[in-house]
């Protein structure tokens, strides 16, 4: 005698028919199904559950669907659900104690302070990192939208009062100078400002360069062949200077300030506490070497008066 199993996938192959179509049309997994056709019991649902797939399953195929899920609960072993009255009928409860002969105890409510605190400090955290990330994010888009500067001077933390500026005017380099440059109030440091005070505007401005400071370095600057500015910047100064055609800058502490180039920043000129020379103009840059870099000009104050 053939197993349920084995009647089923016989029928089902007689009449031509997918294990996909009949598992669509039941609402039943592939799975499922195999497991039945392959008699792999242990593989099915609870006994009410799967006898009730076979009958289905019996049924889509044209078969006897009672005898086929008698066949398949004796085959399986499964447990009839006889003498429902009996298993409806209430019973008895026994061994209740006495609500008086009880004792309840009370746990004390939990202190909700710690976890208070702790919700506090995450949201003071998050306020933190946020106002950190506005911050760098305002700075990013000033730098990106601040146009090439009509150069002016700047000392962080000290403030002097402005005097008047003249112009040496005349042939040669001493035309493009700019004595007792007027001085800004005092600017938050890592706000860009341009290097020095310029009556003279700088032309198309070709040449953009950018100078954030990390440690002191001392800075001498020619503008298109003209010296413009000596003198020392302090950390977390950003400096500014625009020129028509090029820019050199004679470093003091090459590694100890980093050099935009028309916005991109260009490799470190050199290492910490050396002097380089470099050369930039709109197609990139250059370290001159130490016989061709320009004469450097006379120390300016330590309070970084321009020329």
């Amino acid at each position: 005698m053939m197993s349920v199993g084995e009647t089923l996938r016989r029928e089902r192959l007689r009449q031509k028919v997918e294990l996909a179509q009949i598992a669509e049309e039941l609402k039943i997994s592939s799975r499922t199904l195999e497991a039945i056709e392959s008699d792999e019991y242990d593989k099915l649902p609870g006994g009410v559950f799967a006898k009730s797939f076979v009958r289905q399953y019996a049924g889509v195929l044209g078969l006897d669907a009672e005898e086929v899920a008698a066949q398949f609960e004796q085959a399986a072993h499964l447990p009839e659900l006889t003498n429902l009255a009996e298993l409806r009928r209430p019973r008895p409860v026994t061994g209740l104690d006495r609500m008086g002969d009880r004792t309840f105890s009370f746990s004390r409510p939990r202190n909700v302070l710690p976890s208070l605190v702790a919700v506090l400090v995450v949201m003071l955290i998050c306020s933190v990192v946020y106002g950190w990330w506005e911050r760098n994010r305002q700075l990013a888009a000033t730098r990106r939208e601040t146009p090439p500067p009509v150069v002016s001077a700047k000392q962080p933390g000290t403030q002097r009062p402005a005097p008047a500026t003249t112009v040496a005017k005349g042939p040669g380099p001493a035309s493009a100078f700019v004595a007792n440059a007027p001085r800004p109030a005092q600017i938050p440091p890592g706000v860009p400002q341009p290097l020095v005070p310029d009556s003279e505007p700088a032309g198309t401005g070709a040449v953009h360069v950018e100078l954030v400071v990390a440690e002191p370095v001392w800075v001498s600057v020619q503008r298109d062949g003209t010296p413009i500015y000596q003198g020392e910047l302090q950390p977390n100064e950003i400096r500014t200077v625009a020129a028509n055609s090029e820019i050199t800058l004679k470093l003091g502490n090459a590694g100890g300030v980093t050099i935009l180039l028309n916005g991109k920043p260009i490799p470190s000129p050199g290492p910490k506490g050396q002097v380089r020379t470099v050369q930039l103009t709109s197609g990139g840059f250059q370290i001159l070497p130490a016989a061709s870099a320009p004469a450097p000009l006379p120390r300016a104050p330590a309070f970084l008066t321009p020329l």
